[in-house]
């Protein structure tokens, strides 16, 4: 009997519940941007320094077009085709050793997916964790056909308020006063840039 008592009490509010909600929140309504931002933060700091030979060679490539602008092609033909073909010569070098190395897109395709990956699980973990904390319980009637939403992520509730009450849960109650908090914020923005 014991045990069943244990078993049906509402989850307890604690800093980590606290801090939990607020942050599936904040990732629920920021999500795009949380992302880009540590995807971005990694690939600057995972940047793989440029070959040598690639330095070297891009260096070779501007002093011959730096001589080539120098020579007049009709006063001095040999000379200045010469240098063209040195030019010429470098720039497929070039060409093959960048073909040789990793491609920069593929390699910042995988950073994102990586981190889209990891932010998602970490999300449901979160929204799954939060699931059970209700913020409080309202009259049923007040929000009837929509009283799932208002107790989202918990799907069926948790039974940690009477029959007749409806469950908040903490999630549903963050994520509300997050927008209107920044609708507030935009508000109280466009009326200072209306008075200036």
């Amino acid at each position: 009997m014991r045990r069943q008592m244990d078993e049906s009490k509402p989850v307890q509010i604690s800093i980590f519940n606290v801090i939990a909600v607020i942050c599936s929140a904040t990732f629920a309504i920021y999500s795009s941007q949380i992302v880009s931002t540590i995807s971005s933060t990694i690939k600057s700091l995972s940047k793989p320094k440029p070959s040598p030979k690639v330095v070297a060679l891009k260096l070779k490539i501007a002093d011959l077009k730096r001589e080539l602008h120098g020579i007049s092609p009709t006063a001095e033909f040999a000379r200045y085709f010469k240098k063209d073909r040195e030019m010429n010569k470098a720039s497929e070098e070039l060409a093959a050793l960048e073909a040789a190395s990793p491609s920069e897109n593929s390699r910042n395709l995988k950073i994102d997916t990586v981190v889209k990956v990891f932010m998602q699980f970490s999300a449901l973990f979160l929204l799954r964790h939060v699931s059970a904390i209700t913020a409080y319980c309202i009259p049923d009637t007040i929000f009837w056909p929509f009283n799932v939403l208002v107790r989202f992520p918990a799907v069926f509730g948790n039974d940690s308020c009477p029959a007749e009450f409806a469950e908040v849960s903490g999630f549903a109650l963050t994520f509300l006063m997050i927008h209107l908090l920044n609708l507030a914020l935009k508000t109280f923005r466009k009326s200072d840039l209306k008075t200036d």
